[in-house]
């Protein structure tokens, strides 16, 4: 036990020091960490809290409060399952650091249970970030018995085993497929991308209310009790204190997750063997050498490595993906459907802005594209081509995938019958917002690089540069509600908040061509 903890505290440090590092020496600060660390699970906590009680009022108006704890409970298993299918390669199977982990003096045995307990401590602290503030929630709503909290705490650690296997199994299957077709990555992306158009899709075609709400959760939670027995056994050992239900609900989670650890053991070499060789096509043709300039060179080696990674794909263009996805459904579905009044209609189109911009800046490739360069950034740097030609290619890689943007503006714009002299303020926003977040992801990827990553993961999804970029963005967007809020005049309010981005994007542009070039050349 002693060395598969000691595998654990250096492998959760590197993951964790991954998350926070800067350049390329890193002065690792434990203090400094950890608090990085609490300060983002409370402040998440303290944002679930708030969604907890929102959902709560809501379903005790209608007398189905105890529907709560189980919504709560699916959606966390089901984001455990989503997010784990993701980090199953590069955490269990195909990690970067194989060879090296592989040629310590310890069994077989320790190692995949060093590896079993990072994921699980990956997961957990996102359950604590669900669970923890439902109960809170729950225990101020309804006023249940010292037994909820109990029983609730309890469960707690053994939530994530059972969506952990689940997912850990998809995610081996996904992963084996992957190394034997060459582009299995397309087709891992059209089917991540059809689930979501299924998911938005079906949240379009429900009417916006309370009664449909409580419908919808009662429903759900009936067809996750059926599809995953464990949901109705948790509800039944919080909710209404059955101790059979409780134990079975424990049982089944530990044996699963011993089971699976077990059979990962007799194939942990194997499965790593066959992905780390992947496999090989040799179809090569003489042909003629053909040759572009720098930046059109560049700019098809940005997009190759963008489409090349689906984690990449599913992290940094989900913004785009439900602008799509709810333009193609606004065709489909009547608006009527989804607002209940003219007044409700009115709002809409006043915020309509809003949510365009909020899922333009939430498309942000440039936050990553610096670190992903990784150990090979020297190999840029060595390339006959100028700071500025690099940055200007990442730049307009990122705005060609926010660029379906303008049509869907365009489609929503014209269902929603949105005057023209409107949709052209939208427009401009559209493009200034698009600007500022290209060239405000890459200048904090710059301040902030990792270029000693071992998984994407870490980079694309937990590193400081996303966060800073991720929160700002919103913070920006922001800015934009107080205007719409303060200037009563709609198209003077976008106006404002169009020359302002403007300014803000030629003061980006410009310090990433001074400052970013200094900065290049010292990482």
């Amino acid at each position: 036990m002693k060395i598969i903890f000691r595998l654990v505290s250096v492998q959760l440090w590197a993951v964790l020091g991954d998350m926070l590092s800067v350049g390329k020496n890193r002065k690792k600060k434990p203090k400094v960490l950890y608090a990085g660390i609490l300060a983002f699970i409370l402040l998440m906590s303290c944002l679930s809290f708030f969604y907890n009680m929102m959902i709560g009022l809501g379903l005790r108006m209608y007398q189905s409060l105890d529907l709560l704890p189980a919504m709560i409970m699916s959606v966390t298993c089901l984001v455990i399952i989503l997010t784990t299918v993701l980090k199953v390669k590069g955490t269990i199977f195909g990690f970067r650091d194989y060879d090296m982990v592989m040629s310590l003096p310890v069994s077989t045995g320790v190692i995949v249970a060093s590896r079993l307990i990072i994921l699980y401590a990956l997961n957990f602290m996102f359950v604590i970030i669900m669970i923890v503030p439902m109960m809170i929630a729950y225990g101020i709503l309804a006023g249940p018995g010292v037994g909820f909290f109990v029983t609730g705490i309890i469960t707690l650690f053994t939530i994530p085993f059972v969506p952990i296997v689940i997912a850990s199994i998809l995610g081996t299957l996904i992963a084996y497929v992957a190394s034997k077709f060459r582009y299995s990555n397309i087709l891992s992306i059209i089917l991540s991308l059809g689930f979501l158009a299924v998911f938005v899709g079906a949240s379009f075609g429900m009417k916006n209310n309370g009664k449909e709400l409580v419908n919808l959760g009662s429903a759900l939670t009936k067809q996750v009790n059926s599809i995953y027995p464990l949901a109705g056994m948790y509800t039944n050992a919080v909710i209404h204190g059955k101790m059979l239900d409780f134990f079975f609900f424990l049982g089944i989670s530990i044996l699963a997750f011993f089971l699976y650890t077990v059979i990962v053991r007799r194939i942990f070499k194997k499965m790593n063997t066959v992905m780390m060789t992947g496999s090989y096509h040799a179809n090569y043709k003489l042909g003629q050498l053909k040759a572009s300039s720098p930046f059109k060179a560049l700019y098809f080696k940005e997009l190759k490595r963008y489409f090349s990674s689906t984690l990449y794909v599913l992290n940094t263009g989900f913004g785009i993906v439900f602008l799509t996805i709810g333009a193609v459904a606004l065709i489909f579905v009547d608006l009527n459907k989804i607002v209940d009044n003219a007044q409700a209609l009115n709002m809409l189109i006043d915020n309509l802005s809003l949510y365009i911009s909020f899922c333009v800046v939430m498309t942000c490739t440039t936050m990553a594209s610096i670190s992903l360069e990784g150990k090979n950034m020297w190999i840029l740097k060595s390339m006959p081509v100028t700071p500025k030609t690099v940055y200007q290619a990442k730049i307009a890689m990122n705005l060609t995938i926010i660029s379906p943007a303008l049509l869907d503006t365009i489609i929503i714009g014209i269902i929603m019958k949105i005057g023209i002299s409107r949709m052209i303020c939208i427009l401009l926003i559209l493009i200034a917002c698009a600007i500022f977040i290209a060239c405000f992801g890459l200048l904090i990827n710059l301040l902030l690089p990792n270029l000693n990553w071992t998984s994407e993961v870490v980079v694309v999804k937990q590193s400081a540069a996303t966060m800073v970029t991720i929160f700002s963005a919103m913070a920006y967007v922001a800015i934009q509600f107080a205007f719409l809020a303060l200037i009563p005049f709609k198209t003077g309010a976008y106006l404002s908040y169009f020359c302002l981005t403007i300014l803000v994007d030629i003061a980006l542009y410009a310090t990433l061509m001074t400052y970013g070039r200094k900065r290049y050349y010292a990482l």
